[in-house]
This record gives C-alpha cells, sequence and structure tokens, in this order.
C-alpha cells in the first residue's frame, strides 16, 4: 500500500508451537474457536482472504504473502456504509519463543495498516478489536 501508515502493532505469547498458531490464523475450524465466531478462508498469494461470521459480518481481502508458519499478510476491507473505512492491510508474524521450563511458545504479533484517515466511529474497533482478539489466542491450546 503506497502510504500506509502502521496504525497499530499487538503482540501477545501463546503457549503452543509456531505451527499450531500458524493453523490458528489461517484454519477454518481454529479461527472460529478465538476469532469472534468467523470462518477463514484464504489462499496462496494473490488469492481471496475472507473472513465470515453467520451474522452477516465479512471482511474480505487478498493474500499478499504466506510464508507458512511465520508470516501472513492480506488486504483487509469490512463492508462499512457508504464504504467510508480507508484500504488496510494485516499482517501477522509468527516467531517460536523461548518459555520457562519445557512448554512451547510462539510470539504473534498483528501489524495493522491503514491507507488514511479513519473515521471516528470505528476508530475504537481499529483501537481494540486487534487486542480482544489477541487475548482470545492466549487461551489457545494444542
Amino acid at each position: 500500500m503506497g502510504g500506509a501508515d502502521a496504525g497499530l502493532a499487538t503482540q501477545v505469547f501463546v503457549d503452543v508451537t509456531a505451527e499450531r498458531l500458524w493453523t490458528a490464523l489461517t484454519e477454518l475450524e481454529d479461527t472460529q474457536q478465538y476469532f469472534m465466531g468467523s470462518r477463514v478462508t484464504d489462499g496462496d498469494g494473490g488469492e481471496p482472504y475472507c473472513l465470515r461470521r453467520d451474522d452477516g459480518w465479512e471482511v474480505n481481502g487478498t493474500v499478499l504473502a504466506k510464508e507458512p508458519p511465520s508470516r501472513l499478510r492480506v488486504t483487509w476491507r469490512v463492508r462499512t456504509p457508504h464504504d467510508t473505512v480507508p484500504n488496510s492491510e494485516v499482517e501477522y508474524l509468527i516467531e517460536p519463543s523461548l518459555s520457562h521450563g519445557t512448554k512451547s511458545r510462539a510470539k504473534l504479533t498483528v501489524n495493522s495498516y491503514v491507507d488514511g484517515p479513519v473515521p471516528p466511529p470505528f476508530l475504537n474497533a481499529s483501537r481494540t478489536g486487534w487486542a480482544l482478539i489477541t487475548r482470545n489466542l492466549k487461551d489457545y491450546k494444542d
């Protein structure tokens, strides 16, 4: 995205392997557990990316980069009245992380990039949404 600003970076440590965390981000059954009941469908680079819930909420985009199990970057478009939310991208970065003891642990960093100002009614969602979603991942288990 030309001129995109990094609007948000959120990090969380999850007590699973990097590979298992990758599954949480890319597999339909797993995303429902932590991503507000959403089901993900994604392809390889250049293919569609979509999150859908039964209540009609939907995100559409395109996979920009897919490097299992460490990096997924997608365009992110939520339908809003009059398409008032600017184009955005989301990048998920996964790193193995040592924890105390022998338990596997992974660090997830979510970067959100927005190409323009976010309208006031949507600012709170953009500020708190990733924190809520990543908090749900803290309970994700192997």
